[in-house]
C-alpha cells in the first residue's frame, strides 16, 4: 500500500509508525530530519501475523487491517503537515515488527523509532522494538523520546565518546548534525570503573589530572574536524561518572544525543548496557550510528582507552 508524491526519491527514511502519541512524535521529527537532509520519507506500520494473538483480540482481530490503514494515514497527513511537499509513502506491513522495519530500511539512510513503555505484550511479541531495530538495523537509528525539553537557548548537540576506536563515525555525524542546525557541539567522555578498582584508580592519580588528560587526547583527535567544519563552537568535557548517568544527564539540556554502535566480527553490531540504558532514559533525540569496518574510515582511528584513560 502507498501514498505518494511525484517528486522522485534520491534516498530515503524509514519511520515507524504504531498511532500513539510517541510514534507521532517521530513522524514529526522524521518529517523535519527528512527536509534536512534532501530525501523521502516512508512510513511503515506491521500488524502481527501470528494466528494465536487474532484469536486472543476476537472480533478486533478483524479490524487490524483498518487501523492500520487509517494510523498511516494520519501519519502521512501529519508529515505532509510538517513539511509540504515531502515525497511520502504508507507501507503496510504483516509480520514481526523488527524484522519488517529492519528489511525495509535496508538501504535508508536512516530509522526513526518513537520511544514508549514496553507492555509485556510487545516483549512477548518483538522482544523490544526499540532495543531490536537498533540492534540490527544496518543504518543509522533515531530514538524520539514523545516530548523533548525546550528551552531558551542555543541548540546543542552532544557526541558520547567512548574512545578513538570509532571517533571517525561519531565526530562526523556530530560535526555535520552541529553544522546543518546552528546547533554548539559538546563532546562527552565519562568513565567510571567497577568500585573497587575505580578506588584503588582514584587514591593513585589526580582525578583533575586524568581529565585533563583525556580532554587533551580528545582535542588532539577533532583537529581534521575543527578545520573542516570551522564555525561550528566545539567543548570538551570529560567526567568521572558512569556513562549512562553521564549521558542522560546531559540529555536534558541537548537537542540530539549522538552514539555509535561498536562492531563485533566484521559486520555485526551489537547493543551495549549504556546504549541500552541511555535509549531507555534519554530526554532527547538518540542517534545511534553503526560503525563501520576499519578499512572504510575516513580517519585512521587511534588506540582504545586502557583503564580509563586513552592512550596515544
Amino acid at each position: 500500500m502507498g501514498m505518494t508524491t511525484t517528486t522522485a526519491e534520491t534516498g530515503f527514511a524509514v519511520v515507524a509508525v504504531d498511532g500513539t502519541e510517541e510514534g507521532y512524535a517521530a513522524v514529526r521529527f522524521a518529517a523535519d530530519e527528512a527536509r534536512r537532509q534532501g530525501i523521502a520519507l516512508r512510513l511503515v506500520h506491521v500488524m502481527p501475523s501470528d494466528l494465536p494473538l487474532r484469536s486472543i483480540l476476537g472480533p478486533a482481530g478483524r479490524d487490524l487491517g483498518g487501523y492500520a490503514s487509517e494510523t498511516l494515514a494520519s501519519a502521512a497527513r501529519l508529515a505532509i503537515d510538517v513539511v509540504p511537499e515531502l515525497p511520502v509513502t504508507t507501507h503496510r506491513l504483516v509480520g514481526g515488527r523488527v524484522s519488517e522495519v529492519v528489511d525495509l530500511a535496508d538501504a535508508a539512510r536512516f530509522v526513526v523509532v518513537g520511544r514508549r513503555r514496553a507492555t509485556a505484550l510487545d516483549l512477548a511479541w518483538s522482544g523490544g522494538t526499540l532495543d531490536g531495530i537498533v540492534s540490527r538495523a544496518r543504518c543509522t537509528v533515531m530514538m524520539v523520546p514523545s516530548t523533548s525539553a525546550s528551552a531558551e537557548r542555543p541548540a546543542r548537540i552532544v557526541a558520547g565518546f567512548k574512545s578513538s576506536e570509532h571517533s571517525a563515525e561519531l565526530f562526523g555525524a556530530a560535526f555535520a548534525a552541529a553544522d546543518d542546525l546552528g546547533a554548539q557541539l559538546e563532546v562527552l567522555h565519562a568513565w567510571k570503573l567497577p568500585s573497587g578498582y575505580d578506588d584503588m584508580i582514584a587514591r593513585r592519580v589526580s582525578e583533575a589530572t586524568t581529565n585533563r588528560k583525556q580532554e587533551d587526547a580528545i582535542g588532539d583527535l577533532l583537529g581534521p574536524w575543527r578545520e573542516s567544519y570551522p564555525h561550528v563552537p566545539i567543548r570538551i568535557r570529560v567526567v568521572h561518572q558512569y556513562p549512562v548517568h553521564a549521558l542522560v544527564e546531559a540529555s536534558r539540556e541537548a537537542d540530539r544525543l549522538i552514539l555509535v554502535k561498536p562492531l563485533h566480527g566484521s559486520v555485526v553490531h551489537h547493543l551495549g548496557r549504556t546504549a541500552r540504558g541511555v535509549l531507555r532514559l534519554a530526554e532527547c533525540p538518540v542517534e545511534v550510528i553503526p560503525a563501520e569496518p576499519h578499512d572504510q574510515l575516513t580517519v585512521p582511528p587511534l588506540e582504545v582507552e586502557q583503564q580509563g584513560a586513552l592512550v596515544r
